[in-house]
């Protein structure tokens, strides 16, 4: 944007006159102060209730009590000269050249995937602002977009290291490799040791080494850890000293309550260039907004003054939220820090978008897979002989879904936990979703996690032919937001384009019948873009699988019907590495 101003170097004793005797209205220019990020004025005047409603219609603005003074961001000079121009205003301070640099990439920078149109407009953005919201709806890459803006940054500045804080735990391991996809530069996640992540005296160390450490650019952790007080204390200095001189915050809205210690944690953390990024769009929830715009520096007050401001409060003792208010004055707030684009106006995106995401188990679902693990491995030699090794391995799959189909005692599942976030996601989006499993168990595990959330609808090898058609139709007619169903009875013949969200929690065996599954939705009738993503547990049979179904080559071909031509044990000692 652009800025109105006026061509002196001086604005002393300014005097815009009007006759009239009406209220003279003092505006000082500091342009070593900012209000939500830009350079302030401050505002002083006789008591009157028209120049304040005038101030207070500004969704940035903040009284000073002490001193008398209002202080707005400098961009609504032009709006206070133009709504209060009846008075007289005594302008003082200096020039300031408010019109946004245009910032060229670096010469020797180039990106290494092609970006699509809409991720070259991000990059730009990201050049010119230090600090914002990248707020694109789910699909639209904002990792690669994040990425890229961090290596040219490091081209431009010279910053050493840029952190990376996942408000989802298992994002780490795809931010590892987006960065090996989308740049040249190494990602670290903070404790790695081995294939594993360690305790937190293992991430301790690794950021006590950052100063030394010339080799990996990319340091990747999750927000809890951000609730170890040494390790937010050695960031926060590391960012102070410029050793830090990015942090993205990715799914930020996770980070709700700044009275949390992650809360407080992530507000410690300040760099010179800082974006936050969600394809939540957040107005629906406005309290959530709050450690997002405090964080990026655009918010002063306390969230107890905030969400007095943005929130009706009522119920038993006056303490619960029955109401929002205010809210077109924070969607403006909002706005002027956000970008935020929908694939419904994306002109260059790719029909079927792949995301794959990765999850970590927790230590007991780790514990149950381990066990079937090892006892497979210890019966490998009657596994080489069986006529279908495959269907052997279910149980191992089933582990990395959801333990509670082998275990009455144990019953987690870091899929579910990841696949609630995505559909909570979309549908708040106004997508619909179809969700995917190879087994009734998980399909059973997925409805009775999502029922009660949502209008769903369910089909699997018992449901008969009339009930199956009755529940697409109400799936094409919107009465149910999510579907779910096995992949052998909802994987063909039926036409599902009012989805447009895709999750499988396991993937089929082969590329083809994953691709019947994905062509359900993405069919004639389609009008958006659909998003597919497949859910895998680190360092499990899910990514052998995955490796497997992704490329060609005799595992592959091994793995169509289950008929294995090839050398068993090769290929079972690979699926249970």
């Amino acid at each position: 944007m652009c800025y109105i101003i006026f061509d002196r170097m001086d604005w002393s004793n300014y005097n815009h006159s009007k006759t009239g005797g009406n209220l003279m209205i003092n505006i000082k220019v500091d342009n070593s102060k900012k209000c939500n990020g830009e350079y302030s004025l401050f505002l002083s005047f006789q008591y009157d209730t028209s120049i304040i409603d005038v101030v207070r219609s500004l969704p940035s603005r903040f009284w000073d009590a002490e001193n008398k003074t209002w202080e707005v961001p400098f961009n609504k000079l032009s709006y206070l000269l133009n709504e209060l121009s009846e008075h007289p205003f005594n302008i003082t301070g200096k020039y300031i050249d408010a019109t946004p640099k245009k910032v060229e990439a670096p010469v020797d920078f180039n990106f290494k995937t092609e970006p699509y149109k809409h991720q070259v407009e991000c990059f730009k953005y990201g050049l010119e602002h230090d600090k914002f919201l990248l707020g694109d709806e789910m699909g639209l890459g904002k990792t690669k977009q994040v990425i890229d803006i961090a290596v040219a940054k490091k081209a431009q500045r010279g910053y050493q290291h840029c952190l990376i804080v996942c408000g989802v735990n298992g994002l780490k391991w795809n931010w590892r490799n987006e960065v090996s996809t989308h740049s040249n530069e190494n990602g670290y996640i903070l404790g790695t040791r081995g294939n594993k992540i360690g305790s937190n005296a293992d991430k301790l160390a690794d950021v006590k080494n950052l100063k030394n450490d010339t080799h990996n650019y990319f340091i990747i952790t999750n927000v809890e850890s951000l609730r170890d007080e040494a390790i937010c204390n050695e960031l926060s200095e590391l960012c102070k000293s410029g050793v830090i001189g990015m942090i993205a915050f990715d799914e930020c809205h996770k980070c709700k309550n700044p009275s949390t210690q992650q809360g407080k944690a992530i507000l410690k953390l300040q760099a010179e260039t800082m974006i936050a990024m969600t394809g939540t769009p957040l107005m629906n929830v406005p309290q959530d907004l709050y450690i997002i715009l405090k964080w990026l520096g655009f918010e002063k007050h306390a969230f107890y003054s905030f969400k007095n401001h943005y929130c009706i409060m009522g119920g038993y003792g006056g303490y619960e939220i029955v109401g929002y208010k205010n809210l077109e004055e924070l969607q403006e707030r909002l706005n002027d820090i956000m970008l935020r684009r929908l694939k419904k106006d994306i002109l260059d995106l790719p029909e079927k978008t792949y995301i794959d995401e990765y999850v970590e188990m927790s230590a007991k679902q780790a514990v149950i897979y381990k066990e079937v693990q090892q006892e497979l491995k210890a019966n490998i030699d009657e596994l080489v002989v069986s006529s279908n090794p495959l269907a052997q391995l279910i149980r191992l799959r089933q582990a990395t879904g959801y333990t509670g189909i082998l275990s009455s005692m144990i019953q987690e599942s870091a899929k579910l936990d990841r696949m609630e976030e995505l559909v909570e996601e979309a549908v708040q989006n106004g997508k619909q979703v179809v969700i995917f499993s190879n087994w009734t168990q998980m399909t059973d595990a997925i409805y009775e996690r999502l029922n009660g959330k949502y209008a769903i609808g369910s089909i699997t090898g018992q449901t008969n032919d009339e009930s199956r058609q009755q529940i697409v139709d109400m799936f094409q007619n919107k009465c149910f937001k999510v579907l779910i169903g096995t992949s052998g009875a909802m994987g063909t013949g039926l036409t599902l384009t009012a989805g447009s969200v895709e999750i499988f929690v396991d993937e089929p065996w082969n590329m083809a019948l994953k691709e019947q599954c994905v062509d359900r939705c993405h069919r004639i009738g389609q009008n958006s873009n659909l998003t597919i993503y497949t859910l895998m547990c680190k360092d499990t049979i899910d990514e052998r699988i995955h490796q497997i179904v992704e490329r060609k080559g005799k595992m592959a071909d091994a793995l169509v019907d289950g008929k294995i031509d090839m050398d068993k044990r090769e290929l079972l000692q690979f699926l249970l590495d």
